[in-house]
């Protein structure tokens, strides 16, 4: 029997987006999955849609508290003995999970395994907004969390994410696991599309994400400084 692992997405108002999110995660050549999506205070369908697919997926609902906390809400009900996160626009690549639980096998010893992404314009936009947009279109290294596997007892060594860093959250964790010396494989493949539409977060909140990117990392130097 292969390892299980669980796959947590979380949630706000997801619209269209979500189910091509869910058909990608089921349409994963690797088995067995959890699948546990957290609604986190959406006033749209999305509850129905998660619920219109039965099991392996399972729905959490939460308050509005952001996708930092929809996250840990997810690790903290999940069983698997691996983790891996997607946001609720995004798709994976049908063998994403096959191949980088192949790199777990290969080297038992990993914690961490990524792999690359590629960036993609959502079908609705314009070519006037797609113009407009910067977005590079060529396959790049993927430290995301929707690009990661990890092992759950590595996870749980590095800790949750902070759920003060609306914006940040991954750069936060990332930094602790790499002050904790956790070991990383980054995969040749692209293994994450990366939808790019009107309401990404980073569009959404743009004028605060520089400032929230330099919190994250000034906190990270402090605790470089002053381990434990």
């Amino acid at each position: 029997m292969e390892p299980l692992i669980s796959v947590v997405i979380p949630a706000h108002n997801s619209g269209p987006h979500l189910r091509p999110t869910l058909d990608s995660v089921l349409a994963q050549t690797y088995r067995p999955l959890e699948v546990i999506v957290v609604d986190d205070g959406s006033a749209d369908g999305t509850p129905e849609t998660v619920e219109s697919y039965g099991p392996p997926v399972v729905l959490l609902r939460q308050q509005r508290r952001g996708h930092p906390a929809a996250r840990n809400a997810g690790i903290r009900a999940a069983s698997g003995e691996f983790l891996s996160f997607l946001d609720h626009d995004d798709l994976w690549t049908p063998e994403k999970l096959s191949r980088q639980m192949e790199c777990f096998r290969l080297d038992p010893d990993l914690d961490l395994v990524f792999g690359h992404i590629r960036n993609f314009f959502s079908a609705e936009l314009t070519e006037e907004e797609r113009a407009e947009l910067r977005v590079p279109l060529e396959p790049l290294p993927g430290l995301l969390q929707g690009s990661m596997l990890a092992k759950k007892a590595s996870f749980e060594r590095v800790g949750l994410f902070e759920e003060a860093h609306t914006i940040g959250d991954f750069i936060d964790w990332y930094g602790r696991a790499s002050i904790a010396g956790l070991r990383t494989h980054m995969l040749p493949d692209t293994v994450l599309h990366r939808r790019i539409h009107r309401l990404n977060h980073q569009r959404v909140y743009r004028g605060d994400l520089r400032a929230g990117y330099l919190r994250a990392v000034r906190e990270l130097l402090v605790r470089r400084r002053h381990p434990g």
